[in-house]
């Protein structure tokens, strides 16, 4: 069970602030709730009421304790009061709190009073959360649907709930948040919920403020791979929106970029409707709105089907006179409404059509009906096809509309619009396939050795006392070349030549003189909400990275900044790696160029060091567990590296599966094929180190002997674990070794369980599971799995 799922299925909810004054929100708040049968009991809680709307009426959380105990309390009282009530509900072991706030932006006033309450709340390791007004009345309430939406703008979930109800779309869940920096519930988390309940398989997400990156990243990560997830980012700040996306996009997460696109993909979702290309077929009754539909598709990247010869002879037989086939398909105003059903249905059955849109014009209002009900039933024919129904004029009336929702059919006022959405349905499609890129092998080692040896240098002292530099201030390692740029980073004090080699030295520089020819600017540095960033200016254009970097990522860099990859690409790698190996450097600049002879340059170089590396828990990504890397000597005589898996391991883990006998693949798999689907390979080199682990093992040739992983399942409480080794590497103990590794980190993660599904023929690992101390049973639900559960 997901930690929050008492949270959002309470049985008592204690209203604190509930009030009968008319247009107060604890009247609003207390009522809806009530409304809504959010609750076995809904208890107001008022100071000076004895009932509200007939119904007693509580002092306070003690007094009401008395009788029964809250699962939850919503507080609607002033912030100064809040910090009390905080403390009370702990003392009474009431785990669960909402604060309503409809303050997008709180006074520095407000803002501490909140902060004090959510610490108290974090101390007491309670569930703080803070909404408004219109939030709260939502947040509990459950619809028949699949899709839910989580979002952070009142504007903006109203304008979405206003669309829907217009078209009968519905929400599994309707949550409007506005997150404070220090609520102990984050969006992260409410995302996690969520995607837990198995009854959603599309989820709406709203940005406009990140109250926990890390959480909310991980979180969109892990629920963008079983389920379809729209995410609009209106982040207020440009550089912060940049950042979002860029990470967004870097874990294969769909963004809409205007709210027009929001709308549409809500009703996407409730029609469960999806692309399989960019081909349209048009069947229209008129001709000149035809015409000027036809202008859009190029712009659009649309393409005007071209029907094949069985579909023309079909329809040849059905149109007046028996005129030509022709695409768009004129129809005239006065045509029988079957022949527009068997016109639709023609191309929805042709295989070089994708799409198949209808523009329907007309004053008769039977006739208008009477095609709106026969062409709207066949969407559910041909679920694979988008049918877009576009009704004009006097066509276009209510009854029509709710016949329409009723059918879930993708209706529009405008043709435009309806192109827009067969656009938005082939985006996420070509989305998807790019879901499955894999970034290039890269051998990180000489990084990791610079960077080791010079953790080893900076945690050495200096005994050059008069040049000891001091760890609070910025150090400037050579010339002023970039004279006026970021004076605050130019030091107070000198810095010693054994500090200048050790930084040129780690990262591969050549030093030289004040320069003119610089070609590149890389600076490392903090940024608030994101962490460490590296950022590369090159020719008037500046790109910022989130690191760690990787090949495919780094690549699409240098083609901005118009750098040459043969060049450059190692050298930035390398130099990233060593950064973020690195947590004691904290800011670093440097002016770049190549020379033909030295390599890569560099000169003017701007460093901070600090040993309080408490900043790396802000970076976006969890950082790659260095902790983990190990050399070890297998009983064979086997020198092996073991270390965490990135996502660059990709060819790796494809020479591993390939190497491995195919009954030790239908054993780990359950599949005797030599290639992963390309999903898998995602997901076993891409692991998110926030909720999940891997290790590769490979020897200094760089064959892999063996890979581990585990992941979280959908309560975040229990993981899921896997383990493959080649045949020569059985008996070697490295089974063992890398279980330990496994059970080790879970627990550091917080998972209180451990679990796998192994083959009943798979006695090797059945032996390996008990002698780690997991207990084994048959499997509930088929008789030839054996499951294999550890508590932590």
């Amino acid at each position: 069970m997901h930690p929050l799922h008492s949270f959002f299925y309470p049985q008592v909810i204690a209203v604190i602030g509930a009030s009968d004054r008319y247009g107060s929100a604890g009247r609003t708040v207390f009522g809806q709730l009530l409304a809504n049968l959010t609750a076995s009991r809904i208890v107001p809680v008022n100071v000076n009421h004895k009932t509200i709307g007939g119904m007693k009426t509580y002092a306070n959380l003690t007094e009401m304790a008395q009788e029964i105990i809250a699962d939850i309390v919503i507080v609607i009282l002033s912030a100064d009061k809040i910090a009390s009530i905080v403390r009370e509900a702990n003392k009474l072991n009431i785990k669960n709190i909402i604060i309503i706030n409809d303050l997008e932006q709180p006074t520095p006033t407000i803002r501490n009073k909140l902060e004090r309450a959510a610490d108290i709340a974090q101390k007491a390791q309670m569930r703080l959360l803070t909404v408004p007004t219109f939030g709260v009345m939502n947040l509990f309430l459950q619809q028949n649907s699949t899709c839910a939406y989580i979002g952070q703008s009142v504007s903006i979930g109203d304008c979405l709930q206003h669309y829907a109800k217009g078209r009968g779309v519905q929400f599994s869940r309707f949550i409007t948040l506005n997150p404070q920096k220090n609520d102990t519930i984050s969006t992260g988390q409410i995302i996690d919920f969520v995607a837990s309940e198995s009854k959603n398989k599309a989820i709406l997400v709203q940005i406009n403020t990140l109250d926990n990156t890390r959480e909310l990243i991980s979180a969109l990560t892990a629920a963008a791979r079983h389920h379809t997830v729209f995410v609009l980012n209106t982040l207020p700040e440009s550089n912060a929106e940049n950042l979002l996306n860029q990470a967004l996009e870097r874990n294969h997460i769909f963004c809409v970029s205007t709210f027009t696109e929001f709308l549409t993909a809500a009703k996407l979702f409730h029609t469960h409707v999806s692309a399989q290309g960019r081909r349209i077929g048009i069947v229209s009754n008129t001709p000149q709105i035809s015409a000027l539909t036809l202008k859009s598709l190029p712009q659009m990247g649309l393409i005007l089907a071209q029907p094949n010869t069985a579909t023309q002879r079909g329809l040849v037989k059905f149109l007046p006179n028996k005129a030509a086939v022709t695409n768009p398909l004129y129809l005239p105003t006065d045509t029988v409404p079957s022949l527009f059903q068997a016109a639709c249905e023609a191309f929805l059955q042709d295989e070089q059509i994708d799409a198949v849109c209808l523009i329907y014009v007309g004053t008769n209002i039977s006739d208008s009906h009477c095609v709106a009900q026969i062409v709207g039933q066949l969407q559910t024919r041909y679920p694979r096809k988008p049918l877009l129904l576009t009704w004009l004029g006097s066509a276009d009336n209510p009854e029509i509309q709710a016949l329409f929702n009723q059918n879930k059919n993708l209706h529009f006022r405008q043709p435009e619009n309806a192109l827009d959405a067969l656009v938005q349905l082939n985006r996420y499609r070509e989305h998807r396939h790019t879901h499955q890129q894999n970034n290039p092998f890269y051998d990180y080692r000489a990084a990791t050795q610079a960077a080791t040896l010079w953790h080893e240098q900076l945690a050495s002292p200096i005994t050059d006392n008069a040049n000891k530099p001091n760890p609070s201030q910025f150090f400037n390692v050579l010339d002023d070349a970039l004279d006026g740029l970021q004076k605050h980073l130019r030091p107070l004090l000198p810095v010693s030549k054994s500090m200048m080699t050790q930084v040129f030295d780690a990262l591969k520089l050549q030093p030289t003189k004040k320069s003119t020819d610089t070609e590149c600017v890389m600076t490392w540095a903090h940024q608030p909400l994101f962490g460490q960033l590296i950022t590369l200016t090159a020719h008037d254009k500046t790109v910022s990275l989130l690191p760690p970097l990787t090949p495919l990522i780094l690549n699409n860099a240098l083609n901005q900044l118009d750098l040459p990859h043969l060049i450059w690409q190692d050298w930035f790698l390398d130099a990233a790696e060593v950064l973020f190996r690195l947590p004691e450097i904290t800011q670093l600049q440097v002016a770049l160029h190549h020379d033909v002879k030295k390599g890569i340059c560099g000169n003017d170089l701007k460093i901070q060091i600090l040993h309080d590396t408490h900043w790396q828990n802000e970076n976006v990504f969890t950082p790659y567990p260095f902790e983990y890397e190990e050399i070890l000597t297998l009983k064979n005589g086997t020198t092996a590296t073991i270390r965490p898996i990135r996502p660059e391991d990709a060819t790796l883990i494809t020479q591993h599966v390939a190497q491995l006998s195919e009954r030790s693949r239908q054993m780990r798999f359950a599949s005797q094929s030599a290639q992963l689907s390309p999903n898998l390979l995602v997901r076993l080199s891409q692991p998110d180190y926030q909720r999940e682990f891997a290790l590769l093992v490979h020897d200094e040739a760089l064959r892999p002997l063996a890979m581990a992983n585990y992941t979280a399942d959908a309560d975040r409480q229990s993981c899921e674990f896997g383990i493959s080794l080649i045949d020569e590497m059985q008996g070697q103990g490295l089974g063992a070794i890398l279980m330990t590794r496994l059970i080790t980190r879970a627990r550091q993660q917080g998972f209180v369980a451990m679990r796998a599904e192994i083959l009943s023929e798979n006695y090797p690992m059945q032996k390996l599971a008990l002698k780690m101390g997991f207990t084994l049973a048959k499997h509930e639900n088929d008789s030839t799995m054996i499951a294999a559960n550890l508590i932590l």
